[in-house]
């Protein structure tokens, strides 16, 4: 029986990711866009797309300015949009965090924020370079989201400049920061769907915040996985 969750790698900080998986007694397999090997995912039953370099923004919007073209991974975009066709053809439970969040909202045709600060006159990125910025965010009820961390409020950390903007096809948005920008989506009509959950915050590596933010989302993963 298939058990184990698909993970892909990400640039920087990945071993907060398979240690959380870890903790939480996930088994995993590490999907790689470098060595593309996409048919792993078929030995798993669920999966998790992590953070990382911003999503190319031709696959967003209508343009696309040339500039620092090199800051981008389009393949790694590809890769893991093939990944999340696969979980939807198949089914099977996902967790976005962070980029994975925004790249989830794209592939149903949302878009982002491109940059917070400038756009919105907010800040959301981390303190210092080893620090996350904390923050109070609001959560619905009726939601996902509320039914696993079981309240209306509680602190996360934030390491990130960009967020959802248009909400992508069929999402609902489950929590918010006090600023307006989103933190978390999920399947609107989430009781005909399998499991999905989108996280701007990263549960892998916090520290400080509301612990059912982190633990619960967890346990409630490795359940869903363990279901196929």
């Amino acid at each position: 029986m298939k058990r184990k969750t698909a993970v892909s790698k990400c640039e920087r900080k990945f071993d907060k990711y398979l240690d959380w998986l870890k903790k939480g007694g996930v088994e995993f397999e590490v999907l790689d866009w470098e060595e593309n090997n996409f048919d792993k995912v078929k030995e798993c039953s669920s999966l998790v797309l992590t953070g990382g370099v911003d999503v190319f923004p031709e696959f967003y919007a209508d343009w696309e300015d040339g500039l620092n073209r090199e800051d981008y991974i389009p393949e790694r975009d590809g890769f893991e949009f093939r990944l999340l066709d696969h979980a939807f053809e198949n089914g099977i439970p996902i967790l976005g965090i962070c980029r994975g969040m925004q790249l989830i909202n794209c592939r149903l045709n949302g878009s982002l924020i491109s940059d917070i600060e400038t756009i919105r006159g907010t800040d959301h990125t981390k303190i210092a370079k080893d620090e996350d910025r904390l923050h109070d965010v609001t959560v619905f009820k009726d939601t996902l989201l509320y039914n696993l961390v079981g309240s209306t409020s509680g602190k996360i950390n934030s390491s990130h400049h960009q967020s959802v903007d248009r909400l992508g096809e069929g999402l609902r948005v489950s929590s918010k920061a006090p600023d307006g920008i989103i933190e978390s989506i999920e399947w609107d009509d989430a009781a005909s769907k399998p499991f999905m959950l989108c996280l701007q915050w990263h549960p892998e590596r916090m520290t400080g915040g509301t612990p059912a933010f982190t633990d619960n989302i967890i346990r409630a993963f490795k359940k869903e996985t363990e279901k196929n």
